[in-house]
């Protein structure tokens, strides 16, 4: 049975209508501006609701599991081109800070909507996009982060079972990674994308999940030694 994209006036908007290698975005109007603003807040419910009727109308795990890391690997792509977009806002679209500011939201909520209701369909054996934006370093003690010595994924584990457990309190998982990432840097990397952590905590190799547990475990028995 074929599914309808449901992200389609979401990715065309994002890859198109404010592409600026696409479109002059100075032709783009306040009202048009309003425009889209209303229609990406109406397009999020209606996507969160259809979303589901798609999966449950789906037998078969292994289709669920496809439709729900195609949908996860789209909304992290379409997050950040529409954040490259916003952080290349120069003077002469301002008017459209307020338009990328809503599409970043609310493509944040589809994303956090995912990893709440289906993060059981959440596997390593999706192909997740990867976040190039920031070439990979070695990290400068000047730059003022905590070292983090795990890496992104080992690290991304540990503070979504903080998360979930309660044990570091937010509004949201998404806000979460959000305050915390930009904080850290690991021994290859200065500037992490919280983004692309967050999706570390759902796409996994095994070894990474036995490493982040014997850190655990080893945090336990120091803490035994005090």
């Amino acid at each position: 049975m074929t599914q309808t994209y449901l992200l389609e006036w979401m990715d065309l908007t994002v890859t198109s209508t404010l592409n600026p290698s696409k479109t002059d975005l100075t032709m783009i109007t306040p009202i048009q501006s309003k425009a889209i603003i209303k229609k990406a807040t109406e397009q999020t419910f209606l996507i969160q609701s259809q979303f589901t009727v798609q999966v449950f109308s789906l037998t078969k795990e292994k289709q669920i599991k496809i439709l729900v890391g195609n949908y996860y690997s789209s909304l992290l792509f379409l997050l950040d081109k529409i954040t490259e977009i916003n952080c290349s806002n120069d003077e002469h679209r301002e008017h459209l800070k307020e338009v990328t500011a809503t599409l970043i939201s609310c493509l944040d909520e589809l994303i956090t909507f995912i990893e709440s209701r289906f993060a059981n369909y959440l596997n390593k054996s999706f192909s997740i996009i990867e976040k190039k934006r920031t070439e990979s370093s070695v990290v400068d003690s000047a730059s003022g982060k905590v070292l983090c010595k795990l890496s992104t994924d080992q690290t991304a584990l540990i503070l979504r079972a903080s998360d979930e457990l309660k044990i570091l309190i937010s509004k949201s998982m998404n806000h979460l990674f959000k305050t915390i990432v930009p904080f850290l840097s690991t021994p290859n990397k200065v500037d992490l994308s919280y983004n692309a952590m967050r999706s570390k905590a759902y796409i996994f190799e095994e070894r990474d999940k036995q490493i982040a547990i014997e850190t655990l475990e080893s945090m336990i028995k120091q803490i035994k030694e005090y």
